[in-house]
């Protein structure tokens, strides 16, 4: 009984770490909040209950933790005017705060060589499996996340890419209607996408004035298009803490250029493109 009452802090540590999947929760991303509550509950956990530290020290650690991966979180997501980033973003974050988690347990290791009285009758035992199960578990979960992010973030030029999401375009206010949209009509290497929403008018309007309302309608969502030769095109940046790419917006002002690789819009449909290359 008393050696639980003493590691009560520890539980409460751990429950901190899985809380965190509260942050994509807010967002709608119930898949992500997954994601956020397994590393959250690994970096934060694995501290807890490999420390030889006294509760003090432990819980400023681990409150300090979670601190640094709910900032990364704010961070990431914090558009301020910009496109949000994607949830890698925060993830690659919070890889590196579980870096920190590794390399103080292998400093609190060093500074607290024997057992912590914590431990039950000092069992000197119990206190290496504690510590080898922390930082074997992180250590894991840190290189295999590593590699798949490796994977992820191998870009030629060095900036990491992510395809448009519908909300940079969508939704369409009344006076027009979506036909189609593709979230990567056309792709090629290194991640480089370009998405495709085909819209019209929603009461038969012609297509100079469907492409005048569009242009409306994205530049009250923050696009900047300006006028070319053959119709509008802008670029807005990404926000996040990595380095992304920005994402380019075009549409024609005249009927649609015709293409070999995907059957052709309505004549009257104007299509939106965003591309990340």
């Amino acid at each position: 009984m008393m050696m639980v009452m003493s590691n009560s802090w520890r539980w409460w540590l751990s429950a901190g770490g899985i809380a965190l999947t509260l942050l994509p929760l807010g967002q709608g991303a119930p898949m992500t909040a997954v994601v956020a509550a397994t590393f959250g509950l690994v970096v934060v956990g694995a501290w807890a209950w490999g420390t030889r530290s006294g509760r003090a020290v432990g819980v400023a650690v681990g409150v300090v933790l979670i601190a640094g991966q709910a900032a990364a979180f704010a961070i990431s997501q914090w558009p301020r005017s910009l496109i949000a980033a994607p949830w890698l973003d925060w993830l690659m974050v919070w890889m590196l705060v579980g870096i920190v988690c590794l390399a103080a347990l292998v400093i609190d290791r060093s500074v607290h060589p024997v057992s912590s009285p914590h431990l039950a009758g000092g069992n000197l035992t119990a206190g290496k499996v504690h510590w080898a199960a922390s930082t074997a578990t992180l250590a894991t979960v840190l290189l295999l996340g590593g590699c798949g992010l490796g994977v992820v973030g191998s870009d030629g030029d060095g900036r990491l890419r992510f395809p448009a999401r519908d909300d940079e375009a969508l939704p369409l206010p009344t006076s027009l209607r979506l036909v189609s949209a593709d979230a990567c009509a056309d792709g090629g290497s290194s991640g480089n996408c370009t998405a495709e929403f085909a819209v019209m008018a929603a009461d038969g309007a012609d297509r100079a004035t469907t492409v005048a309302r569009l242009v409306a309608h994205l530049r009250s969502c923050g696009w900047p298009l300006q006028p070319e030769a053959r119709g509008f095109r802008g670029s807005r940046e990404t926000g996040g803490i990595l380095n992304w790419t920005a994402h380019r917006m075009w549409l024609y002002d005249d009927v649609e250029p015709v293409s070999a690789q995907r059957p052709s819009p309505p004549p009257d449909a104007v299509v939106i493109y965003i591309g990340n290359l």
